[in-house]
C-alpha cells in the first residue's frame, strides 16, 4: 500500500522540484522518517472487530449551519506546494494531499450561524477555511467512518482578532490521515478539541503558527481504539507575547498503540512566549503501548515554556476504594477513565456541544 504520487503522471508545470523531492520522502514506504516513526504507516493495520459507525445528531442545536459543497469555491493550491513557512520538515501529508486532491475554500464569516458543521464525508477535497471577524464561532468537523489511504488537509486561516472554537470528532475510522494547519495573525484566538475513539489506524497532524498576542489551545483525547492512534503536533511562536497550551490524553487497551509526538518552537524574536505541552497515557493491560515524545526548541531567552509526559497504569488502590463503597469493578474503572479524560472537554465553549461531548464520552466508555 502506498499513497505516493506517480510523478510521471503529474504535469511538470504544476509540480515544483521542491514538491517532487518532498514526495520521495514517503512514510508509507519508509518507517524511519523522524516525524512519522511511531505512525506505522508502512503497515496494514486491521482489526477483527466490526466498527460501529458514528452518526452524530445535532438536530436540537440552536443557530446551526450544515456546510454543503456549494458553500465552497474551487481553489488551486498546487502553486503553494513549495510555500512552506514552518521551521520543521515539510509534512508529507500536506504535499501529498495537495498533489492528489482538488481543493476548495470556505469563508466562515459568510454564515450568520454560531455553530458551523463540516461533515468530511460529503467532501473529497482539501479545505481552506477563513475566519476574519471577532464574532466567535464554533466549527464542528466530523471525520468519521472513513477508510481512506490518501491524506487530506484542512487549512484554518485566522485574521487579526478573529476567534474560533473547533471540535473534531475522529471516530470509527478504519483509516484516516489528516493534516491540520492553523495560521494565526495578531491577537487571534483558537481553541481546538480532537475527540478520537473506536479507530483502527489514524494519524492527525497539527501544525500551527502564531503571530503576536495570539492564544492557541489544542486538546486531544483518545480511547477505545483498536490499532494505531497517532498524533503529531508542531506549534511555532514567531512573534512576542503569544501563548499556547496543548494537552493530549489517551487510554489504551487490548494491544492497541497510542502515540503523541509534539514540539513547541520559539523564534528568537518571540519574547514573552508562554508555551505548555503535556501528554498523558493510561495503559489498561500488558499488551498495549504508549509512545510520548514532547519537545521544546527555544531561541528566545525571556519565555515561559514547559513540557511533560506520563505513562501509567490504573491505580488498583482507587479501584479497591470504590469497591469498598459498594461500586463494582467495571463501574469503578469507568469512573476512573472518565475522571482521567474529562479535563480535555473543558476547552469547549458552546454549552450544547459541551453537553453533547460529555454524553458521548459516557456512552463510549
Amino acid at each position: 500500500m502506498s499513497t505516493a504520487v506517480k510523478l510521471h503522471t503529474m504535469p511538470s508545470r504544476n509540480m515544483s522540484n521542491y514538491a517532487q523531492k518532498a514526495l520521495l520522502n514517503n512514510p508509507f514506504e519508509n518507517f524511519k522518517i523522524e516525524n512519522y516513526k511511531y505512525a506505522q504507516l508502512h503497515k496494514s493495520i486491521t482489526t477483527n472487530l466490526s466498527l460501529k459507525g458514528f452518526k452524530p445528531d445535532f438536530s436540537s442545536f440552536n443557530s446551526f449551519k450544515n456546510l454543503k459543497l456549494s458553500d465552497g469555491t474551487n481553489t488551486d493550491l498546487l502553486g503553494d506546494l513549495n510555500k512552506w513557512n514552518y521551521n520543521n520538515t515539510d509534512s508529507y501529508f500536506r504535499v501529498n494531499s495537495i498533489s492528489e486532491r482538488p481543493s476548495i475554500k470556505i469563508d466562515l464569516d459568510l454564515h450568520e450561524d454560531e455553530v458551523i458543521y463540516l461533515d468530511l464525508s460529503i467532501f473529497k477535497e482539501n479545505i481552506q477555511l477563513f475566519k476574519a471577524t471577532e464574532l466567535p464561532k464554533t466549527l464542528i468537523i466530523n471525520n468519521s467512518n472513513f477508510s481512506d489511504d490518501c491524506p487530506r488537509s484542512i487549512f484554518l486561516n485566522l485574521s487579526e482578532n478573529a476567534k474560533l472554537n473547533i471540535i473534531h470528532f475522529n471516530i470509527s475510522n478504519s483509516k484516516s490521515f489528516l493534516y491540520f494547519e492553523i495560521n494565526q495573525q495578531n491577537k487571534s484566538n483558537v481553541k481546538f478539541l480532537s475527540f478520537q475513539s473506536n479507530n483502527v489506524h489514524t494519524r492527525n497532524e497539527f501544525f500551527a503558527s502564531l503571530e503576536e498576542n495570539c492564544s492557541l489551545d489544542i486538546y486531544g483525547l483518545n480511547f477505545h481504539n483498536h490499532g494505531v492512534n497517532d498524533n503529531y503536533s508542531f506549534i511555532q511562536h514567531m512573534k512576542p507575547s503569544s501563548q499556547s497550551r496543548e494537552v493530549f490524553k489517551s487510554i489504551v487497551k487490548n494491544g492497541a498503540v497510542t502515540n503523541f509526538q509534539g514540539k513547541i518552537y520559539v523564534d528568537s524574536i518571540a519574547q514573552k512566549t508562554d508555551g505548555y505541552q503535556m501528554s498523558r497515557s493510561l495503559i489498561l493491560d500488558n499488551e498495549s503501548k504508549a509512545n510520548n515524545k514532547p519537545e521544546l526548541e527555544i531561541y528566545a531567552d525571556d519565555v515561559k515554556c514547559s513540557h511533560g509526559s506520563t505513562v501509567s497504569k490504573l491505580n488498583q488502590d482507587q479501584v479497591y476504594y470504590f469497591q469498598s463503597r459498594g461500586i463494582n469493578e467495571e463501574q469503578a474503572v469507568k469512573i476512573l477513565q472518565k475522571a482521567f479524560l474529562v479535563e480535555t472537554l473543558d476547552v469547549i465553549e458552546n454549552p450544547q456541544i459541551k453537553e453533547y461531548s460529555y454524553n458521548l464520552l459516557d456512552a463510549r466508555l
